[in-house]
């Protein structure tokens, strides 16, 4: 039991770590690589057990625990070292072949446990899931503090611990000790010995222009800034500067979130007199001594921004810890100590759940690009989920408006500018369902460059308002591409519009529509390239040896009833996590921590589920039919409670999450073990396949539930996770009646 704990703990740990390292250095769409590459490699250590250990020379549970740990710290040196920019398919290829071995180890030490030890099988897979949420967790805290390359070394000193535990006097010492030490010292130096390749924009071995000041790692993300000192930093800013602006304009470092979303600080000694002649001051013209709200402020140019105009109190909602730290630490001098001056407040929260809590009402609420135009233009953000930029959202923003207060939405502007179009829509919707009638009266759509900027009011603009837009944008040559006094166009098109929402808090993928050579989706684009290698990979690793090796005994009645479970608790466990995360972020209002903590206190809700599972009647059909009623209901019962308790502190609105994850991961995890136990009973060699089978589906499931929420929204996703759970009770009931009437014709005397 040790140690699968620990290997198993090691295991997601490397994940996370491979989460945040191929997020800083590939971008946000290949993160679902480590999902898909982790629930292969457990699959495929279910094969690997079933081949490899029917033969005469195994390797030892001891073994095997090194094995992950070796291949851990190998993945960590390969891939920081492989370049993406010069050699995209060489990172790739290595991110897959060297994201199995680990989790194949793991899940090898787990399956032969369960096949050798079948009548605790509950206790076994317990102990795989509780090792697993232990990681989820130390990866939350341990992240900001060792850096990836860092936790990379703790998942190695883990799967070491879990290795050690089977061997006994030096031959325990020795993998500890080396293990704690080079956890050590990637924790102290990962980002010089092991450091990640971040990309031309970041990095000054890309030219001798760029010099890289601080780096900071985070459970949102990694955080560098530099200095460009081969041109005027003034000049990476020039997309909202009126062109005519001939004075200096202040020097600026350039913050970067992971890959390329990138936000300037400017310098707090220099004249800010260039803000009034940015595009992102037009909203200003209509507010005087306002009150404002910035929703992810960055490196500050909106709060600079609002401050140059007058703002007697500044709100600021930024989402990542460490630029807060950074802006109050390293560049507090250099920013003139902006995100601690008098008159601002600076938040460290998710910018949409602290104002779904809020009671304060705005003159201005301002939200100015949180990604960069490199990200959106490569697809990187088409399957990222954005509770900002969704019709909800846009109703909260506009309700937290005072009197003709007004909301200023900066986006990129590109053709066809189908990202503005949205954000328009999103607005009108918004007014909608505040019972505005003719919407097209209440937006203003400027453009400069590649930027847009829609400014959204719950009062219709009126001529002298609207004549202060025009007046602004036409001395400083910027574009009035939809005016509310002269509506035309496609932004006049997509407002009038109202059958269809871009995106809503039941499916906040903003991105997900923007076109692949301006006919697909990205988004499904990008499933469909994983779908592909999954689906193929899945069958040729994984189902195709077992089904060489077990040949007819699948085609039995138990090999059938097997395969059907396993399958169907595949998809419906995926599919029931995937739903249970979404809603723990819009709750807890910081993505990470609903990670860690909900898939902690699922897997281990899990753990407590799978020990139990031996008090529970033999037939894995009856706890397959109590999640099928289960799953809805407490996902349910969770919205409810998320409502309910919005206004409660953090720390509160946690345990609440904590407590509803438990309770969802109990009867989950309660099925897998007595499916387990009666294919080992059957036949021991049926416990690889139900493992590969169940594998399989996980990593299919992923990319099908994300396609799916797209389409339909989580809501539908969680009863067709449901309905997965449900489907070993219809299959058997079928089998049943199947079986009852061929009983019954078998008796029945012969026709005359």
């Amino acid at each position: 039991m040790a140690v699968i704990f620990f290997v198993s703990a090691g295991a997601l740990l490397f994940q996370v770590a491979q989460t945040r390292l191929f997020s800083a250095v590939f971008g946000y769409h290949l993160t679902y690589l480590v999902i898909s590459v982790s629930l292969l490699g457990v699959g495929w250590g279910a094969t690997l057990s079933a081949v490899v250990d029917a033969r005469s020379y195994r390797p030892s549970l001891g073994q095997l625990g090194l094995g992950a740990t070796a291949s851990i710290l190998l993945a960590l040196f390969v891939q920081a070292h492989v370049d993406p920019s010069s050699a995209l398919w060489l990172s790739v290829t290595a991110a897959y072949v060297l994201g199995f071995p680990p989790f194949a180890f793991a899940s090898w030490i787990v399956v032969r446990s369960l096949r050798e030890r079948s009548a605790k099988a509950g206790t076994l897979y317990a102990a795989d899931l509780a090792g697993a949420g232990t990681g989820s967790v130390l990866a939350f805290l341990g992240l900001p503090i060792l850096g990836a390359p860092g936790l990379y070394g703790l998942a190695a000193l883990l799967a070491a611990l879990g290795a050690a535990m089977s061997f006994s006097g030096r031959s325990r010492v020795l993998p500890l000790v080396a293990c704690i030490g080079l956890t050590a010292v990637l924790a102290g130096w990962g980002d010089r010995i092991a450091p990640p390749q971040v990309g031309p924009d970041k990095s000054p071995v890309y030219g001798a222009g760029i010099e890289h000041l601080a780096t900071r790692w985070d459970p949102y993300a990694r955080v560098d800034v530099v200095q460009y000192t081969d041109e005027p930093s003034g000049e990476r800013y020039r997309y909202l500067v009126d062109p005519a602006y001939a004075r200096p304009r202040p020097d600026a470092h350039f913050m970067y979130l992971d890959l390329g979303a990138a936000t300037p600080i400017l310098d707090g000694s220099s004249d800010m007199s260039v803000l009034r002649e940015t595009i992102i001051a037009a909203p200003y013209e209509l507010v005087t001594d306002p009150a404002i709200l910035v929703i992810g402020p960055g490196g500050g140019i909106d709060i600079q921004n609002a401050l140059v105009h007058g703002a007697r109190a500044v709100d600021a909602i930024e989402v990542n810890r460490a630029v807060v730290g950074l802006m109050r630490g390293e560049f507090a001098d250099y920013s003139g100590h902006l995100y601690t001056k008098p008159t601002v407040r600076v938040v460290e929260d998710e910018a949409r759940s602290y104002v779904r809590r809020s009671d304060q009402r705005y003159d201005l609420i301002v939200m100015t690009v949180v990604d960069s135009w490199a990200a959106l233009a490569s697809g990187s953000y088409a399957l990222t989920e954005s509770y900002l930029y969704t019709a909800e959202a846009f109703e909260d923003y506009l309700s937290h408006l005072s009197g003709r207060g007004a909301l200023a939405v900066g986006r990129w502007y590109r053709d066809p500018p189908v990202e503005m179009l949205h954000t328009a829509q999103l607005a009108a919707t918004a007014l909608r369902a505040q019972g505005v009638t003719h919407v097209s009266d209440h937006m203003i759509v400027l453009r400069y460059l590649n930027f847009g900027l829609l400014i959204a009011s719950p009062i219709p603009f009126d001529r002298a308002s609207v004549e202060k837009i025009r007046t602004f944008a036409a001395s400083r040559s910027f574009v009035v591409e939809y005016d509310p006094l002269a509506p035309s166009g496609l932004f006049a098109t997509a407002v009038q519009d109202d059958r269809g929402i871009p995106a809503t808090d039941d499916r906040p993928f903003f991105f997900a529509a923007d076109l692949q050579d301006g006919t697909f989706p990205v988004a499904y684009v990008i499933l469909f390239v994983a779908l592909v290698p999954a689906v193929f990979l899945s069958y040729l690793l994984l189902i195709l040896p077992l089904r060489r090796r077990l040949g007819p005994l699948l085609r039995t009645e138990v090999g059938l009833a097997t395969t059907v479970r396993s399958l169907a608790l595949g998809l419906g466990f995926i599919g029931a996590e995937i739903v249970l995360l979404q809603r723990l972020t819009l709750y807890l209002g910081q993505p990470a921590l609903a990670l860690s903590l909900g898939l902690a206190a699922l897997l281990m809700g899990a753990a407590i589920g799978s020990g139990w599972s031996s008090r529970l009647p033999t037939d894995p059909d009856r706890a397959s039919a109590l999640c099928a009623i289960a799953l809805p209901v407490l996902l349910f019962a969770l919205t409810w409670v998320a409502a309910v308790t919005l206004a409660w502190p953090l720390a509160a609105r946690a345990v609440a999450a904590a407590i509803a994850s438990l309770a969802l991961g109990i009867p989950l995890g309660a099925v897998f073990p007595k499916v387990v136990a009666v294919a080992s009973a059957s036949d021991p060699r049926l416990v690889s396949w139900s493992w590969a089978i169940n594998g399989a589906a996980s990593v299919i499931g992923s990319i099908l539930a994300v396609g799916l929420t797209i389409s339909v929204g989580f809501t539908l996703v969680g009863f067709v996770a449901a309905g997965c759970y449900a489907l070993p009770v219809l299959v058997g009931r079928l089998r049943i009646r199947r079986l009852l009437a061929e009983r019954i014709e078998s008796t029945s005397p012969a026709a005359p």
